[in-house]
């Protein structure tokens, strides 16, 4: 990660847990984080081109009344240093900090086909009770699956594919 970008992301984090509001800042941050996942609008925020007051006035039409102030002040503290190039590193590393605080251990599920909300709803609270904490994890589309899911979290890997399982049984009848 970015030590820029961990710089701010924990400056953030520190406010917030002064004002005592952490999760109201996550939740104005995953907003960010929303709109910032179009990598046209971070070039248009980052572009010199552009001027400082042009970015600002988009972003104050975009965010001053969808996120807290100290959230918004905080984007146009990024704009005026030439920071906002960093708004995607910056969101991340603030949703882990956040996700720390709460007790929260993140992961990747890799699966062959798109999970619904509810599947993995459910594969998050089965991989919550084997890690005896909150999961949350990230779907991650992985085609050489054949079947199955595979699960990372803090570098234990809980394994169903269906890849694995064929692998187990030919490793069982060469050992026999």
């Amino acid at each position: 990660m970015n030590a820029i970008a961990n710089r701010y992301a924990e400056s953030l984090f520190e406010i917030a847990k002064e004002e005592h509001a952490v999760k109201a800042y996550q939740e104005d941050m995953e907003k960010v984080q929303e709109v910032f996942v179009d990598s046209s609008i971070v070039r248009f925020f980052s572009h010199y081109g552009v001027t400082d007051e042009l970015k600002m006035s988009v972003l104050k039409q975009s965010f001053e009344k969808q996120v807290g102030t100290y959230v918004y002040n905080f984007l146009l503290l990024l704009i005026k240093k030439r920071r906002i190039a960093y708004i995607r590193e910056i969101c991340a590393e603030f949703q882990s900090l956040c996700y720390d605080y709460f007790g929260i251990k993140v992961g990747k599920v890799y699966t062959p086909y798109e999970l619904s909300d509810k599947e993995l709803l459910r594969i998050e609270n089965a991989i919550s009770v084997k890690v005896g904490k909150k999961v949350k994890l990230r779907m991650v589309i992985d085609t050489a699956l054949i079947g199955g899911i595979r699960v990372e979290v803090d570098n234990h890997i809980y394994d169903d594919s269906l890849s694995y399982k064929l692998e187990s049984l030919k490793k069982e009848l060469l050992r026999k």
